[in-house]
Parts: C-alpha cells; structure tokens; sequence
C-alpha cells in the first residue's frame, strides 16, 4: 500500500468514526456497551431480504466496510430481538449502519465471548476500523449505601432537648406559688343568702288560712235539714201511736 492510500485511509477512517451516527457505536463497541436500535432491512430480492423490527440488546464487536463498500456493524442478538431466520444456528448478524435507527446505548455490558466468536479483524468485511477490547474490565459502580448526613441531624436532634430541661424545672418551682388558694374566702357571700330565709318565717302565716279554710266545709253540711226530718219523724211517730189507740180502744 503506498504512502497516499494510507493517508486517504486514515482521513477517511477519521471522517467515518466521528460523526453523529458512528462514533456512539464505535465508543460502545470498545467499551462492550449494548446497544438496541430499529432495523430497516431491503425487500428484495426475498432471498436475501431482512425483517424490519428492533434489535434488542445487541452485542457489537466490530465496525468496517463490506465488500460492497458499505459501512457495516457485526453484532450478536437474540430474542425478543426481531430475525426472519430465526436464532436456531446462530445469533450472528451483520447490519448496514445506514440502515439502523432510533440508536440507544444501554449501560449494561457484555463479558462473554459468545460461540464462533474470532479476534481481529472481520473476514467478511474488507476494512475493519474498530474492534471489541476484551483487555479491559468494565468498571461496575457500586450503589452508596451509607449516607452519613442523615445522621448529623439525628445528633443535633437529640442534643438540643437537653437546654429545654433547664427551664422547664425553673419554671416548675413557680407555679406551685398558687397562693391564689385562700382567695375563696369570698365565699363569705353565702351569708346574705342565710338572712334570706327570714322571709319563709311568714310561711305559717300562710298556713293559718289554710286551718281555718278546713272547717269551712263543716258549714256546708246543712244542719238546718236534720230537724225538720226530726219533727216529721216525730209527727209521724205520734200520728201512728194516735191510730194504735183508736183501734184498741
């Protein structure tokens, strides 16, 4: 390869990696990031058409040209991810970067070599520009569990009720002065109420009527009536003794 051909193919490596599109893929292929996006495969001819559909968590090891000139990625899928051929034999599978879409990098990563996998470069694609660094670990960031903070104020918290103590026993000590205790001698009020009760001595003045309304009643019996059944009981008497006579006579 002559000095200019490698020059041209370093710029244009530099050109391919760099862009929008490419370099997310080049940086997850080097750090083993998956990667989901939508695939849109050609049609025809049926043999050698793809399904359209999303790739789901994809392994990518390799980015380059295809033979036909075509900036492809070499990845590893598998379901729920979409295949026409389905993932029996392999889970191998090349795609066209121009075809891809809706590209998202997840932070999981991969560390197995999956089967029929071969370092270096890609023997079906005419130039390789990035390949999987499998010399490096990936870094796995391990949650904060202990949070110091939080028990700061949980000591502030329990030192600060100690001063409230302090003014509450001085306060204590005040308040049983309730000398207002022998301010009910005002209760000497009542007596007015006992000089009250020389109005009921007038009760049994009401009380005599009520003694001299009882005989009252006697005067209603008639005894006037009583004589004078006494007298005709008398003439009656007399008239029956005047006939006894006149019969025994």
């Amino acid at each position: 390869m002559s000095f200019t051909n490698t020059i041209f193919k370093i710029l244009e490596e530099q050109n391919i990696l760099k862009t929008t599109k490419t370099k997310p893929i080049v940086d997850a292929i080097k750090n083993r990031n998956k990667i989901s996006f939508f695939y849109t495969g050609p049609r025809k001819p049926a043999k050698d058409s793809v399904k359209s559909g999303k790739r789901i968590d994809a392994e990518a090891v390799a980015l380059g040209l295809s033979k036909k000139g075509n900036l492809i990625v070499r990845a590893y899928v598998q379901p729920p991810s979409v295949s026409k051929k389905g993932f029996d034999k392999t889970g191998w599978r090349t795609f066209m970067v121009g075809r891809m879409s809706d590209l998202r990098i997840s932070d999981e990563k991969f560390d197995q070599k999956r089967p029929d996998y071969k370092e270096g470069d890609d023997r079906s694609m005419s130039v390789t520009y990035v390949t999987t660094d499998w010399t490096s670990k990936p870094e796995v960031k391990k949650p904060r569990i202990v949070k110091p903070k939080p028990s700061v104020p949980l000591a502030t918290a329990t030192t600060q009720p100690t001063p409230s103590v302090e003014p509450t026993t001085t306060t204590t000590p005040e308040e049983p002065k309730t000398t207002e205790l022998p301010q009910p001698k005002t209760q000497t009020k009542p007596e007015k109420v006992v000089s009250k009760p020389e109005p009921t001595q007038t009760e049994p003045e009401t009380t005599e009527p009520k003694t001299q309304e009882l005989p009252q009643p006697k005067q209603t019996e008639k005894p006037v009536a009583n004589p004078e059944e006494d007298e005709e009981n008398k003439n009656l008497q007399e008239s029956i003794k005047n006939i006894k006579r006149l019969m025994f006579s």
